[in-house]
């Protein structure tokens, strides 16, 4: 039996129902406010707005003049104010063209400079910075000196 309540078969009929609500077939009623006497039926309780326990943080605004940093008479943030270099690219060229291990070492130092300035830990990234600038340079002289050294052994070995 089909839900119809007819049997399946060749000439079988299906009817669809269709379901209305009688209350939304008109138009809708015209707007009215609500009544101002029953605002305490809608609002038992009076508003009354409390002060916040936290105050919003405050929000600099612009000043009308121009703001210097240091003490009066000190002009644009000097040498000893800026962030360290971190040495990345440097490291990365003595490590492939000169000596590979203290290359290597220099670049371990130039990212430390980095974090410590991505934490705000000025201090450590001037060491981290100045240490990596000593690895740098000393990379760079070694592997001129090896360099050099190998040219000259092969001199004297082909014109000895």
């Amino acid at each position: 039996m089909e839900a119809g309540g007819m049997e399946a078969g060749a000439g079988a009929e299906r009817r669809v129902v269709a379901v209305s609500n009688a209350a939304f077939e008109d138009d809708p009623p015209p707007y009215s406010p609500p009544d101002p006497k029953s605002a305490q039926l809608l609002f038992p309780v009076p508003f009354h707005p409390q002060p916040h326990p936290h105050p919003p943080p405050f929000v600099p605004q612009p000043l009308p003049y121009t703001a210097s940093v240091g003490p009066p008479g000190t002009g644009p943030p000097t040498a000893a104010q800026q962030p360290p270099k971190d040495y990345v690219v440097e490291s990365v060229l003595v490590t492939v063209f000169c000596c590979l291990l203290t290359g290597l070492a220099a670049l371990l130092y130039s990212h430390e400079t980095r974090a410590a300035l991505s934490r705000g830990d000025v201090a450590q990234a001037q060491a981290a910075s100045k240490k990596a600038q000593s690895l740098v340079l000393l990379s760079l002289v070694l592997g001129l000196f090896v360099s050099f050294s190998w040219v000259v052994y092969v001199l004297v070995a082909l014109y000895w």
